[in-house]
């Protein structure tokens, strides 16, 4: 004979369900009227189903448990992901930067190499102009002094 033990149909549901003690399930027992064989046959049907009650959920428990722990894992391994995408994103940024201050560094370079050939081209320019105004007085006064001479020798005939 099958009886079970089961007060509500609420009562299958709640995860904190309370198992019966032997001397409950043969008080129980007795007042539904079973006696000797048919009493320890409810007994014993009904622990059993408390056993596999308290498996299904521990498995339940253990099943969550797991889920909860590969959610943790999956979550864990979500940040790593976007960590490392993270320290990628700011080193590619980081080179970025360096490249922008390298390049910005060769044209500032270039502008004061330039700076420099176009001040050495106009102290060129300028030290030859010095140069052909002092060829040209010399040249001056080199035909003032013909130009004397010439006089002098115009006079002395």
């Amino acid at each position: 004979m099958k009886i079970w033990l089961l007060n509500t149909k609420a009562d299958f549901f709640d995860p904190e369900i309370k198992m019966a003690t032997v001397q409950a399930l043969k008080d129980l027992g007795e007042q539904m009227g079973l006696r000797g064989t048919e009493l320890k046959e409810f007994i014993k049907e009904q622990q059993e189903w408390d056993r596999e009650e308290r498996n299904r959920l521990r498995e339940e428990q253990d099943k969550q448990r797991e889920e909860q722990e590969k959610q943790r894992q999956s979550e864990k391994e979500q940040r790593e992901h976007d960590r490392i995408q993270q320290d990628k994103a700011d080193q590619f940024r980081l080179t970025q930067m360096e490249r922008e201050k390298e390049k910005e560094q060769r044209e500032r370079e270039n502008e004061q190499h330039e700076k420099e050939q176009h001040e050495k081209s106009r102290d060129f320019e300028i030290e030859r102009m010095k140069f052909e105004r002092d060829k040209m007085d010399f040249e001056r006064q080199m035909r003032q002094m013909r130009m004397r001479r010439v006089k002098k020798t115009k006079k002395v005939q």
